[in-house]
Order: structure tokens, then sequence, then C-alpha cells
């Protein structure tokens, strides 16, 4: 496996993000922002353990898992949306307009209505962006690539038929981090320059001084999605868990009326309507490629996780804790027990 400027490039963009993500762990900590410290260091622990676990993958491959040019298209992105962020910081700058969006005051997301539950969890459609790379537009883009490689004389990819939607689902997965990542630079020094400010209205007071749930979703997805290459068996696992939250939140806002934790006013029935929701989409997917006794203890394992996460409501976000526990946990047991 040789190491080529492409990838050496890409390690000093996410050795770069990890630098920022601690930088605004340190300026959580010093505004007393615990719950944001917390949450902006371990997005930071994870991102540095994707690079671990990508190492570690391509290894057992013989290859890295984005093979060229993959990883210029990447350094691509990275470069377009630093150009595009620019573009609209110097409009913005130059607008006489007051940009600045209206932060909430709301304290945490017991103080949030139910319309206003329902866009914050919309981060969570982030979840069915998972779906298409795996099953049908993964391998139509990979062809379309094939093509132009070819068209212009340049040297194929070669990918395994089967590491296909692993490939192009992490290829569509780091696109998202670099495009949500970038903004985030300027939303630290001034929310008004952030291209995504828009989004900001809905951030919990903890959230405007840290790292906010859209990053935190997204990098929770990129170990799973390394560890795992069967496609059913990766998906079942990611978007149970992503989609099970805003069940949860949705459920509990709505119809919950048996609090079991005061400091986020999270209630039995949301408990229990994330945690079947979990089992039956992650079971859903499982039922595709494996037998009905192994759906079920996939499923059982998965929703377990949710559950325990959920109870146990500790200042790690899990939009970040349940994709990298499940996606380590069915990777292990699909490993040594499948």
């Amino acid at each position: 496996m040789n190491i080529d400027y492409g990838h050496i490039i890409l390690l000093i963009i996410f050795i770069i993000f990890i630098i920022f993500l601690g930088i605004v762990s340190i300026r959580a900590f010093k505004r007393h922002n615990i719950r944001g410290f917390i949450n902006s260091l371990f997005s930071g622990i994870v991102l540095t353990l994707s690079i671990f676990a990508y190492i570690y993958i391509s290894t057992i491959y013989g290859h890295f898992i984005l093979v060229y040019p993959l990883d210029l298209i990447l350094i691509g992105h990275f470069l377009l949306m630093l150009l595009i962020q620019l573009i609209y910081y110097y409009r913005a700058k130059k607008s006489q307009e007051d940009t600045q969006p209206k932060i909430n005051e709301y304290k945490s997301s017991k103080d949030f209505t139910l319309d206003q539950e329902l866009d914050r969890k919309a981060v969570h459609l982030l979840g069915f962006l998972l779906i298409p790379p795996y099953f049908g537009f993964g391998l139509l883009y990979y062809y379309i690539l094939a093509f132009l490689l070819n068209l212009f004389n340049i040297p194929p990819m070669n990918i395994q038929p089967s590491l296909i939607p692993q490939t192009m689902a992490l290829l569509g997965i780091i696109t998202a981090l670099i495009f949500v990542m970038v903004p985030e630079f300027y939303r630290m020094y001034n929310i008004k320059f952030c291209l995504l400010q828009r989004y900001m209205h809905i951030l919990r007071k903890d959230e405007v001084d840290a790292i906010g749930p859209h990053v935190n979703t997204i990098i929770g997805v990129i170990i799973p999605i390394i560890l795992i290459s069967e496609p059913y068996l990766a998906v079942g696992t990611m978007f149970s868990g992503i989609m099970a939250d805003s069940v949860a939140s949705i459920v509990g806002k709505k119809w919950g009326r048996i609090i079991f934790n005061n400091r986020n006013r999270k209630t039995i029935e949301g408990l229990i309507g994330g945690t079947l929701s979990c089992f039956v989409l992650s079971y859903i997917f499982y039922i595709f490629n494996y037998s009905l006794n192994t759906s079920l203890i996939l499923s059982t394992i998965c929703c377990t996780i949710f559950a325990l996460i959920d109870i146990a409501s500790i200042y790690i976000s899990d939009n970040i804790l349940y994709p990298v526990i499940s996606g380590i946990s069915i990777s292990i047991v699909r490993t040594f027990f499948i």
C-alpha cells in the first residue's frame, strides 16, 4: 500500500479539522460551556480514531479505500467549499445589512416547542443520504467516473465490485464533512459570515460556542462506514439510530408524560418510541442479508445500545455517540460471531 500525495494532503486537511475542534473545545471550556467542551473534544477524538480505522481497514484491503482519483476529488471539494465560503464572506462583509441571525435563548432541549424540535431534528434527515450511495447511486457515480477516466486516458480506479458501495459512501460522507466544517471556521469567528448561518437559530445555548449537531452527526458515521463494508449491515446500523433519536424526541414532546430525566425532560414514552423504531428500522435492513435469528440479534444489540445511551443522557451528543458505539459493536459481532 503506497502513500500518495493525495492522501498526504487529505491527512493534512483532517489534521486541520482536528486542531480546529481542539481549539473550539478550549474556547467552550473558557466560557464555562462544559457540554460544548466535551462534545467538541470528543468529535476531535472520533475524527482522529477514524484516521486510524481508515489506515487499518485499508491495510487489510491492501490499498486505500479512497483509491485514486477519489482522494483528489475530495481535495477539489475542499478547495471548492473554501472558495464558496470566501465569496459568501466578502458578500456578507460588504453588505450593510445586519445579517446576524437571532440566537435562541433556550437553555436545553426541554425548552423547545414541538415545532422547534422538528426543526432541530431535521438535521437527522442527513441519515437518508446514507442510503443512495449503498443502493444504486454509488454504483452509478462509479460508472460515470470510470467512463470519464477512460475518456481522458487516466488510470482506472481499482476497486473490488463488492467494495464500491462502501467507497462511494465514504466519499460522500467526507464531502459532507468538508461542506459543514469549512463554514464552522467562520461561525466561530463571526456567525454572520458563516454560509450556514440561517440554520444557526435553532442551536441550543451550549452549541452556540461549540460544534453543532450537524457536524456531530456526520463525524459519527465515518467510523461505521469504514468498518462495515456490507451495505445492508452498514445502513441498518447507522440509519436506525439516527432516525430513532428523532422519533424519541418527537414522541417525548408530543405524548410524553412520565419523565425519567429532569435535566433534559426525557420521557419513558420517548425512550420506548425511539428504542422500538431503532429495532424495527435496523431489522428491516438486516433481514435482507441475514437470517431471521441473526437479524433479531443484531437489531437487539442496536436498540439496546440506543436505549442505554438515551437513559444515560451524558454530555456527549448521541448524534455521534450512538453510531460510533453501535458501528464498532456490530463490526465486532460480524467479525467474530457471524
